[in-house]
């Protein structure tokens, strides 16, 4: 099988939970279950407000979804905490082309008729949009707004290529990341040890030579770390490292402003207060 087999179906299932499955039913119905609650983010929200800052809300999440979600966390007057509401985004197409902002009825959570035009009113929710209509009507430069997203495709790379966003990743994983690289430490230590001797073995070769390099068991000892390195991750292993390599997410992780919890963080608030 090949990785693009793998990656095909696994992208099909994704899709499938998300769009066609009764995931988002099963969460509004337990909520308790499955969201985290926590009283930081409205007075996180608030000082903001407080500060002069303008904040907005934008989702790919429809509104009935949205408003019950947003209503747990925040409040029934979870709209305050916003300037501008939009749901039904359709990230990352949303930073492209884009589609027509409307309106939505909070009452019923059906679109209304028609296209909005004009600015976007604090309290009122709207569907779908695009970046390019965003920045006309709220008339702000790229560096002028910081993007909080856990998606680093649909959220961070789009915003910040095609707007020029500042962003800040949010990494949930990043917790445990960190306490099994301090707690198994001597582990990754040994893993750039053979890293080391493989390179120090092929160093002397070149295209004249005629022996293969005896590399068996270094190979081995690579491959019996790596996989307990893996079984302290968990049963996917590690989001950010494969065996002695990192991954492709943890580069462009590297990249952009990360934290595995806005919530808790006082340097975020220092940063958006910039």
């Amino acid at each position: 099988m090949s990785y693009k087999s793998i990656f095909l179906d696994c992208r099909t299932a994704v899709d499938y939970v998300h769009l066609e499955s009764n995931m988002k039913d099963i969460i509004m119905q337990n909520m308790e279950k499955y969201v985290v609650q926590d009283d930081r983010a409205t007075v996180l929200l608030k000082q903001l407000r407080e500060n002069g800052r303008q904040t907005f809300l934008l989702t790919n999440s429809d509104y009935r979804y949205t408003d019950k979600m947003m209503s747990f966390i925040l409040g029934r007057d979870w709209r305050s905490y916003f300037n501008i509401c939009v749901v039904d985004a359709k990230k990352p197409k949303w930073f492209a082309e884009g589609t027509v902002f409307r309106e939505v009825d909070i009452k019923t959570g059906a679109l209304k008729l028609g296209v909005h035009t004009g600015p976007l009113k604090e309290g009122v929710v709207y569907s779908g949009g695009s970046s390019d209509a965003f920045h006309k009507i709220v008339k702000a430069r790229g560096k002028d707004v910081l993007y909080i997203g856990d998606h680093i495709f649909g959220d961070v790379l789009r915003s910040k290529k095609s707007r020029g966003w500042r962003t800040f990743l949010v990494v949930p994983e990043l917790d445990h990341e960190l306490t099994v690289w301090t707690d198994r430490r001597p582990l990754f230590e040994q893993l750039n040890q053979l890293d080391n001797t493989l390179a120090d073995i092929y160093k002397h070769l070149d295209a004249t030579s005629r022996n293969k390099p005896q590399i068996h068991t270094v190979l081995q000892q690579v491959k019996n770390l790596a996989h307990e390195m893996d079984q302290e991750y968990g049963v996917l292993g590690s989001l950010f490292r494969a065996g002695s390599r990192t991954t492709f997410f943890a580069s462009q992780v590297e990249r952009y402003i990360f934290n595995s919890n806005w919530k808790a963080n006082a340097e975020v608030f220092d940063l958006l207060m910039r």
